[in-house]
C-alpha cells in the first residue's frame, strides 16, 4: 500500500518519540529499527530533528511500530506509552504555558489549535463537553494503529496532568479500522 507522504506532522512529536526510543531500547535496537525505514529518513533520525521541520506521518507511525517489535510490545501498548510521554515532553517544551493553568476546560479549548500546530491535515474537535468529559473526534486524516495508540496515550496523560482524577480514554472509533473518523471518549472525576 502507498502511503500519503503530503500528510506530515512537525518536528516536536518526532523529537519526543526518538527521546522515548532512545530510554526505550538498547543502541542496537534503535540501530535496527532505523535501517527498517528509507535510507533518508534513517539518515534524519541519526540526529537531531529540529521544531520546525516536517517528517511524512506514515514513517512515524512506522518506525513506531518498529520499536515496538525491537521492544516485544504491541504497537497499541507501545504506542500509548510513547504518546503518554510525548504529552510529558510537550508540557515541558511547546505546551509550557498550560503548565501554569491547566484545566481539562483550558486543554480542550485548544485542542484544534494544538492539533493543526503540529499536523498539516485533520481536524480535531471537542464535542459533549462536560465538567466530568467529552468527546474528541478527529476528522479528515488518514490515521493508523500506531498513530491512533499515540495519540490516545496523549490524551490520557495532558488529561492526568490537569490534576483530574481516574483518567479514561477509550477510542471509540478508528479510521484505520474502516469507520470514517477517529473518536475518543474521555472522562475524568
Amino acid at each position: 500500500m502507498t502511503r500519503d507522504e503530503s500528510v506530515t506532522v512537525k518536528g516536536s512529536p518526532v523529537r519526543s518519540l526518538q527521546k522515548f526510543l532512545d530510554s526505550e531500547l538498547t543502541a542496537a535496537q534503535r540501530d535496527t529499527v532505523l535501517r527498517t525505514l528509507p535510507s533518508d529518513f534513517s539518515a534524519r533520525l541519526r540526529g537531531p530533528i529540529l521544531p520546525t521541520e516536517t517528517i511524512p506521518v506514515y514513517l512515524l507511525n512506522r518506525l513506531t511500530e518498529e520499536a515496538a517489535r525491537a521492544k516485544g510490545e504491541s504497537v497499541e501498548k507501545f504506542a500509548r506509552r510513547a504518546g503518554r510521554e510525548a504529552a510529558a515532553d510537550a508540557v515541558k517544551g511547546i505546551y509550557r504555558f498550560f503548565a501554569l493553568v491547566l484545566t481539562p476546560q483550558a486543554l480542550l479549548s485548544k485542542a484544534s489549535q494544538m492539533w493543526s500546530s503540529l499536523y498539516n491535515r485533520g481536524d480535531m474537535r471537542v464535542e459533549n463537553q462536560t465538567d466530568r468529559g467529552a468527546t474528541i473526534k478527529l476528522m479528515n486524516f488518514p490515521s493508523e494503529v500506531a498513530g491512533c495508540a499515540r495519540v490516545t496515550g496523549w490524551i490520557e496523560r495532558m488529561a492526568e496532568l490537569t490534576g483530574v482524577k481516574n483518567v479514561r480514554v477509550q477510542q471509540t472509533q478508528c479510521y484505520a479500522k474502516g469507520q470514517p473518523h477517529c473518536e475518543w471518549n474521555v472522562t475524568w472525576n
